[in-house]
């Protein structure tokens, strides 16, 4: 059988979570795929992927517009048939409609027109939490955008990392949408050894990780919050200080309070400590973020002989759970008394945020939208603490230090490592997420979709997508 040909195109091959799916991709084909990567920076030095890798500027992140879309996807059909020896038999083209750029939709939509057989792979959306993006693809497509990002056709496949997106992608319209969830491997030279964790230059404290970069999304407050309420005896370690000025304000609130408090915490821990030694002598790692792509946070622990705690994603965690995962030390939601953040503050935050992001989106505002959302937001009285944004966690962690008596009102800070359960999640994410079985479904993918015949391309109903993403009830001060 002659071997495909797969031109892969991403917005840059840095370190990060597509990149290290790009990199697994690669590496689960094992040879059996011709691969071009295609990128809009060249890669670091002898970090390439594949022979042949080749930056294309048009690719890259930017603001401005391009002058002639067409011209510039046949130049890229032109490289890649140059570097492959052949016209490629499916491009794998990822984020294409994240608004990074308004040259990769058009690049869609031009390949799509011309026959091209497409695997689009979305692990984020402009529609969901991305303004700024969403923006960007608004003034530079204006009212061709809704006519050209989610392009349908037999020969144009779409592979969601979750089932969340694929039922959302589904309910728009598009009928070719198979659900590719992402590999989890090991960390390299590390032997599966579950341990109870102790830092060994502190060894009457337990640790309690957080591997994560401290962004918004992640839910900081959160993670304070427990830090709070644990017994004494626990230091709380975040790993990664966010790189982004934008995020920066946010992160340093939360140092602030953190010695004013003098709560356990050690933040930055990641740049302080070796990364694998934080994660081996951690008692559990831990996880509050309110909202993620495919969700590795919910599959590497186990690998590394670790417990997990803290906050689960129904959207994204019921793929794991039907798969056999048990995350039955994970909550859905930390209801808190609306009143400990402050519920006038609250109701002020929501409407102004609400009415932000329906201007950022140029969507008329539709004041039911706001009642929609405190009647599913605000229930007996109590509300989501991860629904909160930093101002309003602020006031309940202050409210649980003046009153600690309230503290009884949550749930117990329970870390305690499962040693069974551990090893049964561990051999779940082992069968169901190897790097082997990745790579049957993509190859699986790769072959049927280049098996099949171009026909006429239409679109789907990208503003209807949008609607999905921003329902009242999914509305999160974290997340604008």
């Amino acid at each position: 059988m002659r071997k495909l040909a797969v031109a892969i195109i991403h917005y840059h091959l840095r370190p990060g979570g597509v990149t290290r799916v790009v990199e697994r991709a690669v590496e689960s084909l094992n040879d059996e795929v011709d691969v071009l990567c295609l990128t809009g920076e060249a890669p670091a030095p002898g970090a390439e992927l594949t022979p042949i890798t080749e930056p294309y500027e048009a690719l890259a992140y930017s603001e401005n517009s391009v002058l002639d879309s067409g011209k510039l996807a046949e130049d890229l059909r032109f490289t890649a048939r140059s570097l492959l020896g052949r016209d490629p038999d499916v491009w794998h083209i990822h984020n294409h409609s994240l608004g990074k750029n308004s040259f990769t939709p058009q690049l869609v939509w031009h390949l799509a027109k011309a026959g091209c057989r497409l695997l689009l792979q979305p692990h984020d959306f402009a529609e969901d939490g991305r303004p700024e993006n969403y923006r960007l693809l608004k003034e530079q497509l204006g009212n061709e955008l809704d006519a050209m990002l989610y392009p349908t056709a037999d020969h144009v496949w779409y592979a969601p990392i979750n089932y969340r997106d694929k039922s959302f992608l589904e309910d728009i319209g598009l009928p070719n949408v198979h659900e590719l969830p992402n590999a989890v491997t090991q960390h390299a030279g590390q032997a599966f050894q579950p341990a109870l964790g102790r830092q060994e230059c502190l060894p009457h404290i337990k640790t309690i990780v957080y591997p994560a970069r401290a962004i918004r999304r992640k839910n900081m407050g959160e993670f304070l919050l427990w830090s709070l309420l644990a017994p004494e005896g626990y230091l709380f370690q975040s790993t990664l200080a966010p790189q982004n000025p934008k995020w920066q304000g946010h992160y340093k609130g939360w140092e602030a309070l953190a010695e004013e408090l003098n709560l356990p915490v050690e933040f930055d821990a990641g740049r302080k400590h070796d990364f694998g030694e934080l994660i081996r002598n951690a008692e559990a790692l831990m996880t509050t973020s309110i909202q993620e792509g495919f969700g590795l946070a919910f599959l590497e622990p186990w690998l590394e002989g670790k417990m997990l705690i803290g906050r689960k994603l129904p959207e994204i965690t019921t793929d794991f759970e039907q798969e056999g995962l048990d995350l039955s030390s994970l909550y859905d939601a930390l209801p808190i008394p609306l009143e400990w953040a402050g519920e006038k503050a609250f109701h002020t935050a929501l409407e102004t945020a609400m009415r932000a992001s329906a201007e950022a989106y140029s969507k008329m505002w539709v004041p039911e939208t706001l009642d929609e959302a405190k009647a599913a937001l605000v229930i007996d009285g109590k509300v989501d603490f991860g629904v909160l944004d930093e101002e309003l966690q602020q006031n309940v962690i202050r409210h649980l230090v003046a009153h600690p008596e309230d503290r009884k009102q949550l749930p117990p800070f329970a870390p305690s490592p499962n040693l069974p359960l551990i090893e049964r999640n561990r051999q779940v994410a082992l069968d169901q997420y190897s790097l082997d079985a990745y790579g049957e479904r993509l190859l699986g993918l790769y072959r049927a979709l280049a098996a099949t015949q171009p026909g006429d391309v239409g679109s789907a109903d990208a503003s209807a997508l949008l609607d999905r993403f921003q329902q009242p009830q999914r509305f999160n001060l974290l997340r604008t």
